[in-house]
């Protein structure tokens, strides 16, 4: 690393951009700040024009946004412009609208940490960026609305630039969009103030018809001169852009929801690494128990794993997969529900759910979140009688740790018309997950009633969406034969 007369650099372990912020700001003896992003180059005279605004500024605690370009590398990418021209990065394109009609100040919401100068003594005044953001996403909303509550004014100073230089891909666009939807939960646990603008945007898209996938490519053959058709034609774009990334970004929102919850239930005493690292600790507490159905009926462990799988989104697909073949508010029931986030989605999506499952930790825990959300379903303890009569009954990654599968899908075939079950492929000998399943025996047993759907998801779970008694005639048969070529192809 070139040295810089005059320039210290601080190394400290990864703990999000804000605490690195936080940390420089402590040890800086400097009047002022400049908060840049790590993928940003300023401009030559970056320092002298946010130097010569603080200047000219009267005001006490005046902040100033300088402005931010995309760098000429990856300036010209779809991904570049549509960032650009939609506001889904930063929001310049109004910005310059209200500065041409005489407007100066740019507001807590545009306090992007990227560009933006401000007195250090205000930055500890508020105690800087706030920790729990670890990610690049409404660190700086959060701080600015605080430092807005403590009398600062944010100007906008377009002269002081910097440039922007990150290529952006379809893959980590939607981790954005993911790292957004966990921000905006924090917000909202944060804030009450606060409207969770991305999740807005991305519900009303969702709710619209589908968009053609050529408009992303459409748009960018209308000029700006063109008006109300570049207008239509960028609105249609962004309404595809989002409904591509909807189920992505609605997953991660309901698993921070799902992480709230557990932290909220298990109290304050909660490390949110165990969620990560405690398998040592499960490993020990089943190998004590009797036997793997006693673990499961008695640990409160156990809820940490199934917390951590229903954020993964590993069963999103699945329950899609579901609700494709069923009518708006079905009745539904969640076979070996755990702690039932996949039966909670459902019901909150309109379907009327059940629950059955032993008693045990994770059904209790799942009647406290039904009465934390203020919703109402019965569960029903598999020692017991569960009744019948359901348009679906579904059984994710259930079906492994059971004696006998052909007789758990006889149960439950008898409750509901439509089945949906996923099989997982063997892992290696030396990590004994589960039971082997027969699952050639078990697709030719669904095949059978008239398969519904049959995809491979995650390299290794089959699911199966099938009729629970068959059905006669030529298109069940032709419905079957396809979904058959469809899960042996691996699409």
């Amino acid at each position: 690393m070139r040295e810089l007369a005059g320039v210290r650099v601080l190394v400290q372990e990864q703990a999000g951009p804000g605490a690195a912020r936080n940390r420089a700001a402590q040890e800086s003896e400097r009047p002022l700040l400049v908060l840049l992003g790590d993928d940003t180059i300023p401009a030559h005279d970056l320092l002298a024009c946010h130097l010569a605004r603080h200047e000219r500024e009267a005001a006490p605690r005046t902040a100033v946004l300088g402005h931010l370009r995309w760098h000429p590398e990856v300036a010209d990418g779809r991904l570049t412009r549509w960032l650009d021209w939609s506001g889904a990065q930063f929001d310049y394109r109004q910005l310059e609208l209200e500065r041409a009609q005489g407007l100066q100040e740019a507001g807590f919401g545009r306090f992007y940490a990227s560009n933006v100068s401000l007195e250090r003594e205000l930055f500890l005044e508020v105690g800087g960026f706030d920790p729990d953001f670890r990610a690049a996403d409404y660190e700086d909303i959060d701080l600015g609305w605080r430092l807005e509550q403590r009398g600062m004014r944010l100007v906008y100073e377009p002269a002081a630039v910097a440039y922007h230089l990150h290529d952006h891909d379809w893959a980590s666009i939607e981790r954005r969009y993911q790292s957004r939807a966990r921000a905006e939960r924090l917000m909202v646990s944060k804030h009450d103030w606060f409207a969770p603008w991305f999740r807005a945007r991305i519900e009303a898209h969702s709710a619209a018809p589908p968009v053609s996938p050529l408009w992303p490519h459409l748009v960018d053959l209308v000029p700006a001169r063109a008006g109300r058709l570049r207008a239509r034609a960028e609105a249609q774009a962004d309404r595809r852009y989002h409904q591509r990334l909807a189920p992505l970004f609605l997953a991660a929102w309901e698993g921070e929801r799902d992480l709230e919850e557990l932290r909220e239930y298990l109290g304050d005493g909660y490390d949110y690494s165990r969620l990560v690292h405690h398998r040592a600790m499960v490993d020990a507490e089943m190998t004590a128990a009797d036997d793997e159905v006693d673990f499961y009926r008695s640990s409160e462990l156990y809820l940490y794993d199934l917390t951590a799988f229903a954020m993964s989104g590993t069963k999103d697909p699945y329950r899609q997969a579901l609700s494709a073949r069923l009518a708006p508010g079905a009745s539904v029931l969640d076979y070996g529900c755990g702690i039932g986030s996949d039966g909670l989605r459902l019901l909150e999506a309109g379907y009327r759910v059940a629950f059955a499952d032993y008693e045990n930790p994770s059904t209790r825990y799942l009647r406290w979140r039904l009465e934390r959300r203020g919703l109402s379903a019965e569960i029903h303890d598999l020692e017991g009688e569960v009744p019948g009569g359901f348009d679906a009954a579904y059984a994710f990654d259930v079906i492994e740790h059971v004696d006998d599968p052909f007789a758990f899908l006889s149960e439950l075939e008898r409750r509901a018309r439509i089945v949906a079950v996923n099989l997982l492929e063997p892992v290696p000998e030396d990590i004994p997950v589960h039971r082997p399943l027969p699952i050639k025996a078990i697709v030719r047993h669904a095949a059978g009633r008239g398969l519904l759907h049959y995809r491979r998801y995650h390299g290794r779970s089959h699911l199966l969406v099938y009729r629970s008694a068959p059905v006669a005639g030529a298109r069940p048969r032709a419905r079957t034969f396809a979904e058959l070529a469809r899960g042996a192809a691996g699409v």
